[in-house]
């Protein structure tokens, strides 16, 4: 729970950005191997999908409760006592608990993406915070952008 320089955080944004678009990479991978399209998050956009006070509170729960939450448990927690051993255990190691925590779906790339960036931004700025920000990039757009696809 270090504090970090604007730097970082503006490091955490750019890498949620980037880890954003591979998200989007990772999950036509997903289809194209498994064939698999059921998008098992699309509850979420119904949720969203009620009006302009359901869409603002969809995308604030799971853009910003659900990566905080969720730092503080895998990386703050996981990533820490792993990276211990070493930097690869550390980050592969939370990444693949991270990944499977969301379940062997269309889910688990986009899982795998966000744990890799989230856990290599602890590793090398020190602060869970900055994974909460990549995480909180990652998310925050995917209510509005399901909803706007019509998925909901």
């Amino acid at each position: 729970m270090r504090r970090v320089s604007r730097r970082w955080l503006l490091i955490a944004i750019g890498v949620g950005l980037v880890a954003f678009v591979l998200k989007g990479l990772a999950v036509l991978g997903w289809i194209q191997i498994t064939g698999n399209t059921n998008n098992v998050q699309g509850v979420y956009a119904e949720g969203g999908s009620g009006g302009v006070l359901s869409l603002v509170l969809a995308t604030l729960f799971l853009g910003i409760v659900t990566p905080l939450g969720e730092e503080l448990l895998f990386r703050g927690v996981v990533a820490n006592a792993l990276l211990r051993y070493n930097s690869f255990i550390g980050v592969v190691g939370s990444t693949v608990i991270f990944a499977l925590g969301h379940g062997i779906n269309i889910v688990f790339p986009a899982a795998v993406v966000a744990g890799l960036a989230t856990a290599e931004v602890l590793r090398r700025s020190g602060s869970v915070w900055t994974a909460v920000i990549v995480h909180v990039v990652f998310n925050l757009p995917t209510i509005p952008v399901m909803v706007a696809a019509g998925m909901g």
